[in-house]
């Protein structure tokens, strides 16, 4: 399914803890980051690392939009009053996702001519009554060319010269966190070997609390050119849940799925027998392979996407999801800080 400008839609999300899984420290298990300079995220626009930063605190939607390059469905958005704590803004976007007005809707901009590593962090609340995601973004990924409207396709690898893409997504109805990723050599699955969103966490210890703030940030780094050096990590409430990459974490492939921490048979789908493919993991695990998200250079991290995406609503429902204080970097960001001496 191709997401054009007139079409806009679409996936992703990851994490990674079992309880024998052991989370590579993401350079210096990060303590703090660039908003523990900035109490509320106050001024934190004009960090020389902060790619990208929206509070949505301008008074009229119409020049919250002007920030972004695709807008899609603006007539579910709106803004409330209803902050994450220690912000030091006054209103939050709503998306109110209807059965009867569609899927959702969407913000999405280019990030100027891309990055090696961004951290992606924002802060999202779901309303208690809120019913399960079909796709959610924060997504961040790369086009080459850079596209001013998502330009995905689901159900394929992408291509390595063109794209790739990861989301952070709270999985269905288990309502639990996980990547969503896609990327030229990702799993594909039974009965055809159809790949669909990769997920690397699986711990059932991280789940969605639907009606409180949560503070998701999600790092992503290019691989070089002909290595699988790349990597992806994610934070949840300021905790590392996850760091993937070249030889680490340990665990086995189940599909689609990357189990950190587990051992014994796994199975992968064969494209070329067109069949799966079973073997015996070494004891702990096989180290993680890492990512080649690009087989050009020209190709990096240069966009970022919210969006809510439900494809079977109850009729008459709201679904809603508020999103704030979104930050984009090239450093380590955190959550907000509330300027008080710990």
């Amino acid at each position: 399914m191709c997401i054009s400008k007139s079409t806009a839609w679409f996936v992703l999300l990851s994490l990674c803890l079992t309880a024998n899984t052991v989370v590579a420290a993401e350079p210096a298990a990060r303590a703090q980051g660039i908003a523990s300079q900035y109490a509320g995220d106050k001024g934190i626009e004009n960090d020389p690392k902060v790619v990208f930063a929206e509070n949505f605190e301008n008074r009229d939607f119409a020049e919250i939009a002007k920030r972004w390059e695709t807008v899609r469905h603006d007539g579910i958005m709106s803004l409330t009053p209803d902050v994450p704590k220690n912000s030091s803004g006054k209103q939050s976007l709503l998306m109110s996702q209807l059965a009867e007005k569609g899927t959702g809707g969407d913000l999405y901009r280019r990030l100027d001519q891309g990055y090696e590593k961004l951290y992606t962090r924002m802060y999202v609340k779901f309303a208690d009554d809120c019913e399960p995601m079909h796709h959610f973004g924060t997504c961040v990924g790369g086009n080459n060319p850079s596209t001013p409207w998502p330009s995905v396709r689901a159900g394929q690898p992408t291509d390595g010269n063109k794209a790739f893409w990861v989301g952070i997504e709270p999985f269905g109805n288990r309502w639990q966190w996980d990547y969503y990723t896609y990327w030229c050599d990702m799993r594909g699955s039974p009965p055809r070997g159809q790949t669909w969103g990769n997920s690397f966490v699986h711990n059932d210890q991280l789940k969605v609390k639907r009606g409180d703030w949560i503070c998701v940030e999600v790092m992503v780094k290019m691989n070089d050119l002909g290595e699988t050096n790349g990597e992806m990590a994610l934070w949840i409430d300021g905790k590392q849940v996850s760091h993937l990459g070249k030889g680490f974490p340990r665990g086995k492939w189940v599909f689609d799925k990357f189990y950190p921490g587990e051992q014994g048979q796994g199975v992968v789908w064969n494209p070329a027998k067109g069949d799966r493919e079973y073997f015996e993991t070494a004891p702990g695990g096989d180290p993680f392979e890492g990512f080649r998200f690009r087989t050009n250079e020209a190709l990096n991290a240069n966009f970022v996407w919210l969006y809510v995406y439900i494809t079977k609503g109850t009729r008459g429902h709201a679904n809603r999801v508020w999103f704030d204080d979104v930050v984009v970097a090239t450093d380590y960001i955190g959550p907000l800080n509330s300027g008080k001496a710990p």
